[in-house]
């Protein structure tokens, strides 16, 4: 699929990049949002789990993370990401009512969408339009596509 990286605190993943074409550009990504190089107890364990999903082998989701400083809705629709299995889609709706907020408040759900700082390891790429169609994602709608079909999920297998 490419190369993906990880900024890491001592807490977990602060930033994630989607995959790019070169290590350089994925690099070159994390250093603008801060990151520097250097080891870190969790970047093995990081790494491993990126390399078997990039093979469609496991999951991302047990893996811990360090949000920033965000707004509670972001808190709450990003950690919920997780609640959804690999392989299978949820729409904006659903994660909407799934943290507390009525089916309303799906635009506010993308919008945070958007603004998820660690994609992969809380898989935005899951949440999809209402009806099954693809909208919305950082890596665009070639790589949300690509992604679920490395997981073994279709839009019309949303629940």
């Amino acid at each position: 699929m490419g190369f993906a990286g990880v900024a890491l605190s001592d807490a977990g993943i602060r930033y994630a990049t989607l995959f790019h074409r070169t290590r350089e550009a994925a690099l070159g990504e994390l250093r603008a949002h801060g990151a520097v190089e250097r080891d870190h107890p969790l970047a093995a364990r990081a790494i491993e789990l990126l390399e078997a999903y990039g093979r469609g082998e496991g999951d991302l989701g047990d893996f811990p993370v360090d949000l920033p400083a965000c707004s509670d809705l972001q808190r709450r629709a990003w950690l919920a990401l997780r609640d959804i299995p690999k392989g299978e889609t949820r729409s904006y709706g659903w994660l909407a009512r799934h943290v507390g907020e009525g089916a309303g408040a799906s635009r506010a759900i993308g919008t945070a969408m958007g603004k998820n700082p660690v994609p992969l390891w809380l898989p935005c790429h899951r949440v999809v339009a209402s009806d099954g169609t693809l909208h919305g994602f950082g890596g665009g709608l070639a790589m949300k596509q690509a992604l679920l079909e490395l997981e073994g999920a279709l839009p019309a297998r949303m629940v």
